[in-house]
């Protein structure tokens, strides 16, 4: 009898050229060929020179960076037991969730929970005056859009509202206090590059005056998809219906691309060689797909959505009426060193010398490359290898990381003391528990 390992690479031979289209640099059709064309377009050479660094002979100034992690485990009274930790000031959470519930569900109110973590923990630094430059593991603009989506479990339905407070909180201590807020990403799963690049939006600077006054024929068209969920599920804003209470699903593949759009990771391994960093994009609404209309009329109008839960219904419509004045997002990828994975990076727009640009007034812009070189030049300082992306946020991911032995050993064991209970996990998960 052949082995999986046999019947796995006889499959492997079986779609080689299927597998190695994801990995060639030779574009296929002529979508492909545009794509192709777009990435080079938008990507500039670094040279790793540092007399040339625009920040040379300035001072380093305070930094700090905030990470978080999170585990779920399936106990055997049917519960769902979560603990989420995030460190700049170590703080944790913990919650059990009873009743017939998703794992979808599951999965996502653990991410909200860590990332409300976190940005508890920024805010509060920010506040503090201690630094002027903050650090935050993951995208900053990502999450926006599937915050207006409530979550299905029952008296937690307004969560996303409150991890979406604290976001524009951030966004405006950060501002006001004149601290570079960036978001570092380690993954590219968005698809912002081939929708910019399909879109056909040429590079140039934009003020928000620009936006507001820009007649209706002018403003893109594209479908409003520019970027995705950074998770493991790879859902989509845009795959959901008007009615779901969770963003999910898939968008329809391009014509001429029946494989889907490729990520920017995909284009970028394919078509961008070498050491550099690819002209920023301003995101404002390209996300927010059935959301997109409801958020520009009335964005309080979608408190609707949430029916229980820690807010009332007036502080519902007061968070969401703040998004009116939230900043826009800009977003680019550096490769910091020849043959590393391409690093996300999102910044508020003041960063990009757009401050008055604002998160509702459009859909996405590409900016000049050289609105982004400071940035560069900021994180080659703190550049310390393929490992150490980020000398800050290294530091806190491995003090913070949940790792199994804490999880299982640890922390199971304070859950059965502070209960006096034995829990248990279930049988499906003690499969997998040494």
């Amino acid at each position: 009898m052949a082995s999986f390992t046999d019947l796995v690479a006889g499959r492997i031979q079986q779609r080689r050229q299927e597998f190695l289209a994801g990995f060639s640099p030779k574009a296929h059709g002529s979508l492909e060929v545009l794509l192709e064309a777009g990435v080079q377009t938008l990507w500039h050479p670094l040279v790793l020179d540092s007399s040339n660094a625009p920040i040379k002979g300035t001072p380093t100034e305070p930094a700090a960076a905030v990470d978080g992690s999170r585990a779920i485990r399936a106990l055997n009274s049917g519960a769902d037991w979560i603990v989420a930790q995030a460190l700049r000031l170590t703080t944790a959470d913990t919650l059990l969730l009873r009743g017939e519930i998703e794992r979808s569900a599951v999965d996502r109110c653990a991410a909200l929970l860590m990332r409300s973590l976190e940005l508890d923990l920024a805010l509060k630094f920010a506040q503090s005056g201690a630094c002027h430059l903050l650090l935050l593991d993951g995208s900053l603009y990502a999450d926006l859009p599937h915050l207006l989506y409530s979550l299905a479990v029952p008296g937690r339905e307004d969560l996303p509202l409150l991890v979406l407070q604290r976001y524009l909180d951030l966004f405006a201590c950060c501002e006001e206090r004149g601290i570079l807020l960036l978001g570092l990403a380690k993954s590219a799963r968005s698809t912002i590059l081939g929708r910019v690049i399909l879109d056909g939006s040429p590079p140039r600077s934009l003020s928000g005056q620009d936006l507001r006054h820009r007649p209706p024929q002018a403003m893109s068209t594209n479908p409003p998809m520019a970027d995705t969920l950074e998770d493991a599920s790879g859902t989509e804003v845009d795959g959901s219906s008007p009615t779901s209470s969770e963003p999910g699903g898939r968008a329809s593949a391009p014509v001429g691309l029946p494989m889907g759009l490729p990520t920017d990771a995909e284009l970028l391994h394919r078509w961008a060689s070498g050491a550099g960093f690819c002209s920023p994009v301003l995101l404002g609404t390209a996300s927010f797909g059935h959301r997109r209309g409801p958020v520009t009329r009335d964005p309080s109008a979608l408190a609707e959505q949430f029916r229980d839960g820690q807010f009332s219904a007036a502080e519902r419509r007061n968070i969401l009426r703040r998004l009116r004045t939230a900043p826009a997002i800009g977003t680019f990828y550096v490769r910091l060193a020849p043959g590393e994975d391409a690093l996300r990076v999102d910044a508020l727009a003041s960063a990009f010398d757009s401050s008055d640009v604002h998160l509702l007034d459009f859909p996405h812009r590409v900016l000049p490359h050289r609105a982004a070189e400071l940035l560069v030049w900021r994180l080659l300082s703190d550049y310390g290898g393929a490992s150490v992306y980020n000398a800050a946020l290294f530091v806190v991911d491995r003090e913070v990381r949940l790792n199994a032995e804490t999880m299982d050993r640890i922390y199971l064991s304070v859950l059965r003391r502070q209960l006096d209970v034995h829990v248990q996990y279930d049988r499906s998960t003690q499969r997998f528990i040494r």
